[in-house]
């Protein structure tokens, strides 16, 4: 049961995130999301007005230390806990290695690698005082399966950062009870995809997978909810891909 339960979402204001808010809010959860565009964050809560009292916002680049600092303190003087963590702020744009720039790659390493390393800092502590705690990180099925269609070397150099990071905290912080584990999609179609691409181009992705269609994010939502609950309360540690059967092998 998440009746409650505190949830803080990075990059909650699209896509994803977007999803997650509203599903943990009808759970019964309280929620504290954050996205760099206050305009954005303004139109999740507005969405969600019939929970007003269960959510509430931080604005800020998560790449920054003192935005997830910002979110551990907003959740626990709102709430009273922090119980779950999922760390899925990101983006993915499918470019050539030999096209990435400096700039791209500290952008992907910013909010992959060090916004979830320091937000899960900045909640570990209150997590400790409870002996209890899940912190889910929304890594990425490429990490592990590259594409010839969709080259994308610097984003999931920072995912795969976040999936070691995902590993070293488990061991860590197994002895506190805190569980950390890792939800790997493939192709999502959130409104990101939808804005890179038109629907032909969104059919031949769609093929690629085993199952010959594309995840929704109500299929992360599903895993992202039961990593936060009690009935994984004996799993840490591990990645999960949620990508069609992509991971387990070529199919054409």
């Amino acid at each position: 049961m998440l009746t409650n339960k505190t949830i803080i979402i990075t990059g909650a204001s699209s896509g994803i995130g977007k999803a997650l808010t509203s599903s943990f809010l009808k759970e019964g959860a309280n929620v504290v999301i954050n996205s760099r565009t206050k305009s954005a964050l303004e139109q999740v809560l507005d969405e969600n007005c019939e929970y007003s009292s269960h959510i509430i916002s931080v604005q800020g680049d998560i790449g920054s230390k003192q935005t997830g600092q910002a979110l551990a303190a907003k959740a626990i003087n709102q709430f009273g806990s922090i119980d779950v963590l999922v760390n899925n702020a990101g983006t993915f744009i499918p470019k050539s290695f030999l096209d990435e720039t400096e700039d791209s790659l500290d952008a992907y390493f910013s909010t992959a690698v060090k916004g979830a390393f320091f937000t899960a800092q900045a909640v570990i502590p209150t997590m400790i005082e409870q002996n209890n705690g899940s912190i889910i990180n929304i890594g990425s099925m490429w990490v592990e399966h590259p594409l010839i269609q969709t080259p994308c070397s610097a984003s999931q150099v920072a995912k795969g950062g976040l999936h070691t990071l995902t590993r070293h905290l488990a061991i860590e912080f197994a002895q506190n009870n805190i569980r950390i584990n890792t939800i790997a999609p493939a192709i999502i179609e959130t409104p990101l995809y939808d804005s890179l691409m038109d629907k032909e181009q969104l059919l031949e992705l769609a093929s690629l997978h085993p199952l010959n269609k594309l995840g929704s994010v109500a299929d992360i939502a599903i895993w992202v909810k039961h990593l936060a609950g009690n009935g994984s309360r004996f799993v840490t540690g591990q990645t999960f891909f949620i990508d069609g059967g992509m991971t387990a092998g070529a199919h054409r």
